[in-house]
C-alpha cells in the first residue's frame, strides 16, 4: 500500500476538506509511505501524518464514552503449544494497545511502546471493514441500487474484459476474479510493483491492466485492490470524499472521541484499502456497532441486517477451513474475516498485527494494535487469531 507523499496541484471536487500535506517528520526522518517502516515503527505508526498527506475527521460532538477499565480480566491460554499469559502474549506479539470489552464494558486496557488511550495508530487493512460499512450505508441511502449490479454500471471506465460479469458484491467479497499477488515480502508482487505504476497511472487505469484469474463469484482471493475499487465507487456514487462521507455517516454517529486520519494519494483520494488511523477505543466502537447489529443505543447507523450479512459467509468459496475455492483458511464476507475454526465470530485485520475481533455469543470485542513483523509469518498470524478467539470464548457468562 505505497503511495507518494505529495498532492497533485489540481485536486478533484470530491477530495476531502482540511487536507494536511505531510506534517512534521522528526529530525532526519524521511517522508513517504514506505519511510514509515524504517526506524521506530511504533512511533511511526502513531504518527502517519509525518510521512504522507492526510485528511482529518473531527472528534464527535457527542462522544461515546466507554468508561474507565475495570481491570478485571486475568487470562492465560495456549499459544503455539505453550501456555501463555495475556501479558506475555502482548509482549511477544509486539502489541502497543490491547483492549477487551465485555457487554460494552472495558475489562482490560493496556498500552505499551509509547501508545496511549488518545494516540492514533495506523490501521492498515482494518480500514477495509470501515469502507465496507460505508458501502452498506450508501446502499441503505439508495445511492447504490443493488450489490448485484455490474460494477460498470457505476464505473464505466472499467473497460477491461476482466470486469465482464463482475458485480459490486463480487468486489466486496474479494471474489472479483482479478489476478493480484499481495505478497508484501516479494519485491515482484503486484502490491509492491503497483507503487511504480500509480502514479503516473490513476488507480482506475491501473486496475484496467489487471488480468482475470478466476470467473467472478467463484473463488475467494484476498486482494487489496478490490477495496480501493470500492473506495472509488463510493466517491462516485456519493459525490463526496470518503473522509467527509465517513465523518458524517459513521465518525460522528459512532461518537468517536478522537480525530481520525485518512492517507491520501497524489490526486487527493483516500487509500480505502488501508490508510485509516484512529485510536484503540474508537476502533472498538466499530466492533461494538457490528456486535449490536448496526446500532449505537437506539440509533440505527447501519441499514437493518447489514451487520449480520457482512460477517456471515454465504457462498462455498467464502467458507472458513481448508477450501479448494479459496486462497485462505480463514473465512470471508463483506471485508470482514472469520477465524478458520468459526464460532460465529469475526474480525477486521491488518498487516503488522492490527485486529478488531468480535465474539457475538459472549458479547466480546477485542482491539489489538501492534508493529509486529512476525505477523507476516502465516503460522504466527493464524496463531494470533486463535489466541484472540480462545480469549473471546473464555468470557462466557
Amino acid at each position: 500500500l505505497l503511495l507518494t507523499s505529495a498532492l497533485a496541484t489540481a485536486t478533484p471536487a470530491a477530495v476531502a476538506q482540511g487536507v494536511t500535506i505531510g506534517g512534521t517528520p522528526s529530525a532526519g526522518q524521511a517522508t513517504g509511505f514506505s519511510a514509515m517502516f524504517a526506524g521506530d515503527r511504533f512511533e511511526n505508526f502513531r504518527n502517519m501524518a509525518r510521512f504522507v498527506p492526510t485528511s482529518e475527521m473531527a472528534p464527535a460532538a457527542d462522544p461515546w464514552e466507554l468508561g474507565a477499565s475495570t481491570d478485571s480480566l486475568e487470562y492465560s491460554g495456549e499459544f503455539l503449544g505453550q501456555q501463555t499469559s495475556l501479558e506475555e502474549f502482548i509482549e511477544l506479539s509486539n502489541t502497543s494497545a490491547f483492549l477487551v470489552l465485555k457487554d460494552g464494558v472495558v475489562i482490560y486496557e493496556k498500552y505499551a511502546h509509547g501508545d496511549s488511550r488518545d494516540s492514533l495508530h495506523m490501521s492498515f487493512s482494518v480500514a477495509k471493514s470501515f469502507t465496507s460499512a460505508l458501502l452498506g450505508i450508501a446502499l441503505g441511502e439508495g445511492k447504490l441500487d443493488s450489490l448485484d449490479d455490474p460494477i460498470r454500471k457505476y464505473l464505466p471506465e472499467l473497460t477491461s474484459a476482466t470486469f465482464d460479469g463482475v458485480t459490486v458484491k463480487h468486489v466486496l467479497q474479494m471474489s472479483s476474479g482479478m489476478r493480484f499477488n499481495e505478497a508484501y515480502t516479494d519485491p515482484e508482487s503486484d502490491i509492491n510493483k503497483m507503487t511504480s505504476m500509480v502514479p503516473p497511472m490513476s488507480y482506475l487505469e491501473y486496475i484496467n491492466t489487471l488480468q482475470r484469474e478466476h470467473p467472478p463469484g467463484t473463488f475467494n482471493h484476498y486482494a487489496s485492490i478490490n477495496t480501493q475499487l470500492l473506495g472509488i465507487l463510493l466517491v462516485r456514487i456519493t459525490g463526496s470524499s470518503l473522509s467527509d462521507y465517513m465523518g458524517s455517516r459513521l465518525w460522528q454517529p459512532l461518537g468517536m472521541e478522537n480525530k481520525g486520519l485518512w492517507t491520501l494519494d497524489e490526486q487527493g483520494y483516500e487509500l480505502a484499502m488501508g490508510g485509516l488511523s484512529a485510536s484503540a477505543r474508537d476502533y472498538a466502537k466499530l466492533g461494538l456497532l457490528y456486535l449490536n447489529e448496526g446500532r449505537r443505543g437506539s440509533q440505527q447507523i447501519l441499514p437493518e441486517g447489514w451487520a449480520k450479512a457482512s460477517v456471515t459467509p454465504d457462498e462455498p468459496h467464502l467458507m472458513p477451513g481448508e477450501n479448494s475455492q479459496s486462497s485462505n483458511v480463514s473465512g470471508y464476507q463483506y471485508q470482514w474475516w472469520t477465524p478458520r475454526d468459526w464460532d460465529g465470530d469475526f474480525l477486521a485485520r491488518g498487516i503488522w498485527g492490527q485486529n478488531i475481533y468480535v465474539h457475538p455469543g459472549n458479547r466480546v470485542v477485542i482491539v489489538k494494535l501492534a508493529a509486529d513483523q512476525k505477523n507476516f509469518d502465516p503460522r504466527y498470524k493464524l496463531a494470533y487469531i486463535d489466541y484472540l478467539q480462545d480469549l473471546g470464548q473464555s468470557l462466557a457468562d
